[in-house]
Order: structure tokens, then C-alpha cells, then sequence
């Protein structure tokens, strides 16, 4: 009896200590959750590297969002910003003191299209204001607005970049429509704002086709 007992009693430790080891190892959802970027159910760097292109070297009077990392080296400060292409191209115009010439231009373009990682780094404080640094909504603050939307259904209709529709939005003010624009890129969606600054939100490729001022 006693040696079975002691048996049985090894056998049972042993599975506790399997059952505990095991459960240390399975992370809850939310642990999961926590690692995983909102935005890679829909894209992935390697398409929104692409649609920077895309939205950089859209030169129309309709110009396009893009999204990428600016950081405040008199701060240390990072944040993920949205803004339209050609904010951009003036704030490193101001920050590297690059003449809008020919060749000025030319330089600037070639640089920020060569930064693979999409940061950019700031010490000039107008530069900084150019792509509204300062009052940008942080990055939780975005994570928390995409959850008000459909983003399956955004995905769905407008994920292939090859179609041109647009969405209206009542109030301008603020950051509602670049924090949509933001939202968009970020699900890999190219957004265009209307040719005459107004309250349109386009979808869609611009070099695919332009698109035309709604009735």
C-alpha cells in the first residue's frame, strides 16, 4: 500500500507541475493583444512604405496624407504623424535650410524618400510647427479614434487603392480629418484631400486617376 501510494502521489505532483508549467507559457488574449500592432491585421511595413511613395510623388493640387515618425531633438520626443505631403517636404526645407530651387527640391525629395525607417528628425522649431508637432494627437489617442470606425468595411471597399470615391466630413476643425487620413494610411490606404481645401476625404491612387470636386 505504501508503495503504491507513494505512486500515485509522484504522479500527481508530476501533472501539477506539467499543468503549471504549461500555463505559464499561454499568454492570456490580452497579453496578445498588447504585442500585436493594431493596424497589421490590414497592412504591413512593406505596403506602407509603399504608399508613402505613391503619396509622396503625388505633385497634383490634390495632395496626399502620409505617415511617418518626426522627432523633437531638443525634446527627445517622438510621435507618428499624418500630414499632407508637402508639409513635410517644408518642414525638411526649413530644418536642412534647402533652397526651393531645382536642385534644392530635387535634394530634399531624394532624401526623404531615401529614409527607409521614415523617421525624421527635427531641431528647428518652425520646422516642427510645419507638420503640427506640437498639437498632434499622440499615438493612443489615434488607437483610440480607429476604434470608432469600421475599419473592416474601410478595408473592404477601398483596401486595393484602385478606386476613387470620397467621404465628406462635416466639421474641418481640428485633427478629425487628418486623424482619419492617419487611420486610413495606416490600414494601407492612400487618402487624398480635395484640390480646393475643403472637407472631402478622397480613396484611391491619385496617379491611377485624379479625382474630380463633387457636385
Amino acid at each position: 500500500m505504501t508503495r503504491i501510494f507513494k505512486t500515485i502521489v509522484v504522479s500527481v505532483f508530476v501533472l501539477i507541475q506539467s499543468c503549471v508549467f504549461k500555463n505559464q507559457n499561454v499568454k492570456t488574449p490580452t497579453e496578445e493583444n498588447l504585442n500585436i500592432e493594431l493596424f497589421d491585421k490590414y497592412s504591413n511595413d512593406s505596403i506602407r512604405n509603399r504608399i508613402f511613395e505613391i503619396a509622396y510623388n503625388n505633385k497634383s493640387s490634390a495632395p496626399s496624407y502620409i505617415v511617418f515618425n518626426a522627432k523633437d531633438l531638443n525634446t527627445e520626443v517622438t510621435k507618428e504623424i499624418c500630414c499632407e505631403a508637402p508639409f513635410l517636404s517644408g518642414a525638411m526645407h526649413r530644418e536642412l535650410n534647402v533652397e526651393y530651387d531645382e536642385n534644392g527640391i530635387k535634394y530634399i525629395d531624394s532624401t526623404i524618400l531615401a529614409n527607409r525607417e521614415k523617421t525624421f528628425h527635427f531641431r528647428n522649431k518652425n520646422a516642427l510647427a510645419n507638420i503640427s508637432f506640437y498639437k498632434y494627437p499622440d499615438k493612443e489617442t489615434i488607437n483610440k479614434i480607429s476604434k470608432t470606425y469600421n475599419l473592416d468595411d474601410y478595408f473592404n471597399k477601398f483596401g486595393a487603392n484602385d478606386l476613387i470615391k470620397y467621404t465628406h466630413f462635416e466639421n474641418d476643425t481640428g485633427f478629425v480629418q487628418v486623424s482619419f487620413a492617419h487611420i486610413m494610411f495606416k490600414c494601407g490606404i492612400i487618402t487624398s484631400r480635395d484640390c480646393i481645401a475643403g472637407n472631402n476625404i478622397w480613396f484611391g491612387d491619385p496617379n491611377i486617376s485624379m479625382p474630380k470636386i463633387p457636385n
